[in-house]
């Protein structure tokens, strides 16, 4: 009896720790960002644009590997947003 009740006790703090981290992801994300989220230009976009920021590289936008003209604006939107937000927290610190 001592097991099952030590089981179900692990099996409730699972859940209730998987629901939370749950919501809290969910609501971290932007209307913008969950739409972009599934193209890989935005995401491309955002990690050269983190690594361009933390490299100390300056703000220049190449979209050239991308040949779609919405391919393009949402790689330069997730560019602009990871070294914007990579800057940002250096200014915060």
């Amino acid at each position: 009896m001592k097991k099952l009740t030590l089981t179900a006790l692990a099996l409730l703090v699972m859940t209730t720790t998987a629901l939370t981290f749950r919501g809290v992801n969910a609501s971290q994300i932007s209307t913008a960002d969950s739409n972009n989220a599934t193209k890989a230009a935005y995401r491309d976009g955002l990690f050269v644009g983190k690594l361009a920021a933390t490299s100390g590289n300056p703000r220049e936008v190449s979209t050239g590997r991308w040949i779609s003209k919405e391919d393009r604006a949402s790689y330069e939107t997730g560019y602009q947003k990871a070294y914007g937000d990579v800057i940002a927290s250096r200014n915060t610190r």
